[in-house]
């Protein structure tokens, strides 16, 4: 995908400290972010009612960066859904 233009970019509610932990433990060949202080998840309806933890979900942006598609709790975990859905595999 990303021959294509394509990126993967996780974002994480999680500090740096944990992510880079996570992300070792786990080998994962993608850029892990930070938004400990929530402003990305805020922005993207990504907050639980009531308890306000971020909730998982996995947005998929066209090249004009509107969301195409958005796979939330653990369907979000599997990338399939997310992969099929991008416009760069489309193509």
């Amino acid at each position: 995908m990303e021959k294509k233009g394509a990126r993967v970019v996780a974002i994480s509610t999680d500090s740096v400290e944990t992510l880079k932990k996570f992300k070792e433990e786990n080998h994962l060949p993608f850029l892990l972010l930070s938004d400990a202080d929530g402003k990305v998840a805020e922005q993207y309806g990504g907050r639980m009612p009531v308890v306000g933890l971020a909730s998982r979900a996995t947005y998929v942006l066209g090249g004009d960066g509107k969301v195409v598609e958005i796979v939330t709790g653990s369907a979000a975990i599997d990338p399939s859904t997310a992969i099929s859905a991008c416009p760069v595999r489309k193509g």
